[in-house]
């Protein structure tokens, strides 16, 4: 036996073989599961679990991506699902942190004043998304390219959530629409279009060229003296489209798709000046179960993320993405400069200062 070994030894030196090679051979997903399995966050038969809190996908489609996961790597993972919020999901974090305990999740996908939240309470943690896993997931370098300076290698890009108008088409057609926002307080329209009543998308207007407190101000005022249908949310938006309650409203593009793909007669459009508020994916400091949630996170941001906008209608908007979303943007004439992304704690807080206005024109709050 020790011949046999020396052998190796002999032929290792010869060809230049080190134990460090062998390491390096090894592919940034091997590096990662080893590191799990290192960690007892998987056993000897690759069975784990990764703690998945966000709200998208529903825990039924979610098993799709499991599947696809596991399948791609060799895994027997679970995705265990915590439907749960963006804001609230930093609340939880923040008081586990705080109370001494560690922390629950293992990944979530949220807006930028959950990442600002987690961020100032130390719950971001860095990791070298390139150097890791960049030969195996080109992409990736522009998921982390394209997050704010104070988060990269904290966190990757997901999706876009983007506000649009969206209409029946049995009722409408696409000329017949607004071609601004202010269209919308054209008595033709009034009692006629649905407006969710938190005051979503014109409380991000603030960070769009042209626009000012008074103009938005303006317009909400407008839209809420032109009778508009006030619903629960954008999801009430596409519900009351559904219904036929109102035959055009103002709503984000997984709403409408989600009921297109079902059958109804509807579509959308975009406005010049079209919101895209990013959401990202990250993993907390502290998670019980890290190297499986890094591996999930860098596949779904590249080789899942087209499964992902399958099953969630959200995807990325970038003209150079090769999203349904991109593309359907591209068709109405809309490029990259044509977009303004809400991607900064300090856009957001803006945003959150003008929606505590709107909501107290449109609930009297």
């Amino acid at each position: 036996m020790l011949r046999y070994i020396g052998a190796f030894l002999i032929l290792g030196t010869i060809l230049g073989i080190t134990s460090r090679d062998l390491r390096a051979a090894e592919s940034g997903s091997q590096q990662v599961i080893k590191a799990a399995l290192k960690a007892e966050e998987i056993n000897s038969r690759y069975e784990g679990d990764i703690n998945y809190w966000t709200t998208e996908p529903s825990s039924k489609e979610l098993v799709k991506l499991e599947e696809a996961f596991n399948k791609r790597f060799k895994l027997k993972v679970k995705l265990k699902h915590t439907p749960i919020r963006s804001a609230e999901v930093a609340n939880r974090f923040v008081v586990t942190t705080q109370a001494g305990r560690p922390a629950e999740g293992d990944i979530t996908i949220i807006s930028p004043p959950a990442l600002s939240a987690l961020s100032k309470n130390g719950l971001l943690e860095e990791f070298d998304w390139v150097g890791v896993l960049g030969k195996e997931f080109p992409e990736i370098q522009r998921r982390v390219n394209t997050i704010p300076a104070e988060y990269r290698n904290k966190a990757l890009e997901m999706y876009h959530l983007v506000y649009i108008i969206a209409y029946r088409t049995d009722r409408l057609k696409k000329e017949e629409l607004p071609k601004t926002w202010e269209e919308f307080t054209d008595p033709k329209w009034a009692g006629r279009f649905a407006v969710a009543n938190a005051g979503y998308p014109f409380n991000y207007f603030l960070s769009v060229p042209g626009w000012n407190e008074q103009r938005v101000l303006n317009l909400t005022r407008a839209i809420r003296d032109n009778r508009a249908v006030f619903v629960k949310g954008s999801p009430g938006v596409a519900a009351a489209l559904q219904s036929g309650e109102a035959s055009l409203g103002i709503t984000s593009v997984g709403n409408v798709e989600e009921m297109k793909a079902k059958g109804m007669p509807m579509d959308w459009t975009a406005l010049p000046g079209l919101v895209l508020a990013q959401k990202s994916l990250t993993i907390p400091k502290g998670a019980p179960h890290a190297n499986l949630a890094r591996l999930f996170g860098g596949w779904l941001t590249t080789e899942g993320r087209e499964l992902f906008e399958n099953i969630t209608r959200d995807g990325l908007a970038w003209s150079e993405e090769n999203s349904l979303l991109a593309k359907k943007l591209k068709e109405l004439g809309l490029r990259s400069g044509d977009l303004t992304l809400i991607d900064t704690p300090e856009k957001d807080e803006l945003a959150e200062k003008m929606l505590k206005t709107i909501q107290r024109l449109y609930l009297g709050r």
